[in-house]
């Protein structure tokens, strides 16, 4: 119900638990899931990162992650501040790849970060990730720009987003 914009609340309240059960639900299933498994050849990896908040708008929580055109799937995520470290921290998680091409929009840390030869900066080669974006924001309730609905703890904002990954990952896909 997480995956489909349903609160915490909503669900409890469907399935008449407790919002504590709902929560320890969800973070236990987060636990259970694996990090994706990054491949050994990349051809174009569309890299962004969108924004959302924690309990207020001035506790930004930011969402890195790749997204590998070819495969249709996320290939690594890491969440935090917009800073360089964390792009760096991305980067790190993908770096074991043989990628052909970086594509990403013009946020000042990806130069700084990734191979140059390798980058290509513009908007024409990150239509897929954008369009991923749009599915975060759509089908998770609390990273929607005008709701009610907002993570309260790093943790339970982590484990739906790492749910959410593992969702939209297609099985026969993974490597």
């Amino acid at each position: 119900m997480t995956m489909n914009a349903s609160g915490i609340r909503d669900i409890s309240r469907v399935l008449q638990i407790s919002p504590n059960t709902v929560l320890a639900i969800i973070k236990a299933a987060a636990q259970t899931v694996t990090e994706p498994t990054v491949p050994k050849q990349i051809k174009n990896l569309e890299i962004d990162e969108f924004w959302s908040f924690v309990g207020k708008k001035a506790n930004q929580r930011w969402t890195w992650y790749g997204f590998d055109r070819e495969r249709k799937q996320i290939v690594a995520s890491v969440n935090g501040r917009r800073t360089d470290a964390n792009c760096r921290a991305l980067y790190e998680k993908i770096k074991p790849a043989k990628i052909g091409k970086f594509h990403t929009d013009q946020w000042a840390s990806y130069p700084k970060v990734l191979p140059e030869q390798k980058h290509q900066i513009g908007k024409a080669g990150t239509l897929n990730i954008e369009r991923r974006n749009l599915t975060f924001r759509t089908r998770i309730k609390r990273l929607q720009r005008r709701t009610i609905c907002f993570s309260k703890s790093d943790v339970m904002h982590d484990a739906v987003l790492k749910l959410h990954i593992h969702h939209l990952n297609p099985l026969h896909h993974q490597i």
